[in-house]
């Protein structure tokens, strides 16, 4: 591999840093907007009316948000440890 090649991949590696960075911060919006363009319940109910309404489908999502975010980090990780030289 070449500096050039290198460095071309680095820098895109630093791009996707930034844009986790910003799913990291404003990711969590996206599945909420989600919720209240479905007119999914926007009050936070408990345990037993959890099971039987819709709210759970606002958790989930939030929480495959998280993990989506989780996972590009980790791949950001890796992808810089493979290219040093």
């Amino acid at each position: 591999m070449t500096d050039a090649e290198r460095r071309e991949i680095s820098r895109r590696i630093a791009l996707l840093e930034r844009t986790t960075a910003l799913f990291g911060r404003f990711g969590g919006l996206i599945p909420t907007a989600i919720a209240f363009l479905n007119k999914w319940p926007t009050e936070v109910e408990l345990y037993p009316h959890w099971q039987v309404g819709e709210s759970w489908k606002l958790f989930l999502s939030l929480y495959l948000y998280w993990f989506a975010w989780l996972a590009l980090g980790r791949a950001i990780s890796f992808a810089k440890r493979s290219i040093e030289p």
